[in-house]
């Protein structure tokens, strides 16, 4: 009966007879002093790993120098990545929230549970196979890391959501989710330059902007569907760099000059309008 109850209380706010989706409810308690002590040794492995491909201590060159060896048209200027200092300060935060012996902290923990350390693994595992120029194997890690980064998302999500929660697990990682959303489209595209793939005869101006449609609608349908508001704000960041780093590319400077404030405005008016019918709130009527 006590392992009833634990589970019940792991898997709170999912509900047993919806239709499926991409929750998947643990099988078995989580041990929260356990996965405290894994996840805090996961972050500092992340960060001191991508710290080396960095600076290029990992493979002899860094990830900008590799990434602008084979520069595409969906390639951001270098300040951009400056977001990844954002990324893992969100990071630290949710980890702190996570060793504090507090209600919100225990549920970040429990909802987490090893998926936080999958995170970590096919993060250092991408940017380890990144900075040895094994691009192929890289792509198809990414993508399996923005599913993962989709998973966690949605349990965290998963039940009762308290502000303390919502502001240093969800939107964390609601930014994390956007940002690999956008890397897995420019790394694509650099990826369609390392083989040499022509693009079916279409200009790369034409594909680029084409994927800069997608990359905003897609931050406009988060943000109303999954109340993830930082989606559009990340997208638009990322352009706003492509339209800085290719000025004298005439149809991304028109792309981005439209895209950049279009996805900001329809994202905060799809979020909005996700609020109001209920799809999300700012909080659910009961927190924890």
């Amino acid at each position: 009966m006590a392992r009833r109850d634990r589970l019940d209380h792991i898997t709170a706010g999912v509900p047993r007879d919806s239709s499926p989706s991409l929750v998947i409810p643990l099988v078995m308690p989580v041990s929260v002093p356990r996965w405290r002590a894994l996840n805090a040794l996961m972050l500092l492995v992340v960060v001191a790993l991508n710290g080396a491909a960095a600076t290029g201590a990992m493979s002899g060159d860094s990830i900008g120098v590799l990434a602008n060896r084979f520069p595409s048209l969906f390639l951001p200027a270098n300040y951009v990545f400056g977001i990844w200092s954002l990324i893992y300060a969100g990071l630290v935060a949710c980890m702190l929230l996570q060793l504090v012996p507090s209600e919100a902290g225990r549920t970040a923990v429990e909802r987490l549970g090893p998926w936080w350390v999958a995170c970590g693994v096919l993060n250092v595992a991408w940017i380890t196979l990144f900075s040895f120029s094994l691009f192929a194997v890289a792509l198809v890690v990414m993508l399996l890391f923005l599913w993962v980064l989709v998973h966690v998302g949605e349990r965290l999500r998963g039940g009762a959501v308290s502000p303390m929660l919502r502001a240093l697990a969800v939107w964390p990682h609601d930014l994390y989710l956007a940002w690999i959303s956008v890397a897995v489209i420019a790394n694509s595209f650099q990826f369609a330059h390392v083989v040499g793939f022509a693009g079916f005869g279409i200009a790369e101006s034409t594909w680029a902007v084409a994927m800069m449609g997608v990359a905003t609608l897609l931050g406009v349908v988060m943000a109303y569907g999954r109340g993830n508001w930082l989606f559009p704000f990340v997208v638009a960041w990322a352009l706003r760099g492509i339209g800085a780093r290719y000025t004298a590319v005439p149809d991304i400077v028109i792309a981005t000059t439209w895209l950049v404030p279009a996805g900001i405005v329809l994202g905060m008016m799809a979020w909005g309008a996700g609020v109001r019918r209920g799809r999300l709130g700012p909080l659910p009527p009961q927190t924890r």
